[in-house]
């Protein structure tokens, strides 16, 4: 498993990694295999680990989490597709009571110009990868917080070749291998969207971040507009017109903010 193979490479075998559901709650399984190399880690080679997962699934973890944690304390971030929560919320419902927030790194919202899909027109990889998942987790009533392709594929949001080399020239085992799994996808395209780190740093620094409140309904059933976030963006819908259910998109970054904080996290020793 990859997240034990970086988790022993950051020394962190005190954070437990368990098993998620290998596919989508009805479809067939969508891989990035292409864009993310065979081994899914940018074909850096990562020694395999030495720590075991946990025996538990990653639904049983997560539901163990929520009963130690005080009510409405848990932040989950989720950066691939929502499988797992959707099944979560299927198999226990008052799990969605007791989670603080969710924090997604998916969509496309039509909020910039950079707000479209990359496996369709309109449909974002993890979204369009479980729909029906997504829909059960927009819909849940939980206070959720999205990061889309709107703000990540900025390209002054994206690292340039010359981030690329700050990261090699970097101290530290982390700083080779963030250079090992870039390497091959930054000097194909000559940028590389940062989707997942921002979506983490929305709640290491806030403050870079602005969101704003939108109705967002999930397509699951469309013929060319499956896995399409649709945010309702209508300043004058008519009376009881709204489409979907609330959730937080981000608008904007704090571009050189977060390239700072960033960079100096990988490259520090």
């Amino acid at each position: 498993m990859n997240a034990l193979r970086v988790v022993d490479l950051l020394n962190r075998g005190d954070v437990p990694v368990a098993r998620g559901l290998a596919n989508p709650l009805v479809r067939d399984a969508v891989r990035a295999t292409s864009f993310h190399g065979k081994d899914g880690l940018g074909d850096s080679n990562l020694p395999l680990s030495r720590i075991r997962p946990s025996d538990k699934s990653a639904l049983d973890v997560i539901s163990d989490e929520l009963a130690m944690s005080k009510r409405h304390e848990l932040t989950i971030i989720c950066t691939g597709p929502l499988t797992n929560i959707a099944a979560l919320l299927t198999s226990f419902p008052d799990a969605a009571k007791m989670i603080k927030e969710l924090v997604i790194m998916g969509g496309a919202y039509g909020l910039t110009e950079y707000g479209v899909g990359n496996v369709t027109p309109v449909a974002e990889f993890n979204i369009y990868a479980d729909p029906e998942a997504a829909k059960i987790v927009f819909e849940s009533g939980i206070s959720l917080e999205a990061v889309g392709l709107d703000v990540t594929m900025i390209p002054k949001n994206q690292l340039t070749l010359a981030d690329y080399a700050s990261i090699k020239r970097g101290k530290g085992r982390v700083a080779a291998f963030a250079a090992a799994i870039l390497n091959k996808n930054i000097h194909h395209h000559g940028i590389f969207a940062l989707h997942d780190p921002m979506t983490v740093a929305t709640r290491v620094q806030p403050s870079l971040f602005q969101f704003a409140d939108y109705k967002v309904h999930v397509e699951t059933r469309g013929e060319i507009t499956t896995g399409m976030t649709v945010a309702d963006r209508r300043e004058r819908p008519p009376p009881g017109k709204m489409l979907g259910e609330k959730a937080m998109i981000c608008k904007n970054v704090d571009s050189r903010g977060f390239k700072h904080l960033f960079l100096d996290r990988l490259t520090s020793a």
